[in-house]
């Protein structure tokens, strides 16, 4: 029966806790840009109710 290597005996979660904290980093700043992309969409549709001129930037 073959047995894993000496060197991944160990196993230390501790060693992955930056790229937790890296993902919860990531994670906050895509949930800011859903927000604020959200609202400039929102805003959109509220000028298009209202009857005003709405141009899309592409």
């Amino acid at each position: 029966m073959n047995l894993y290597p000496e060197e991944y005996r160990g196993y230390y979660p501790e060693s992955y806790q930056p790229l937790f904290w890296q993902a919860v980093f990531s994670g906050i700043i895509g949930f800011a840009m859903m927000i604020a992309m959200s609202a400039w969409a929102l805003s959109l549709v509220r000028k298009a109710l209202k009857g005003e001129d709405v141009e899309f930037p592409l």
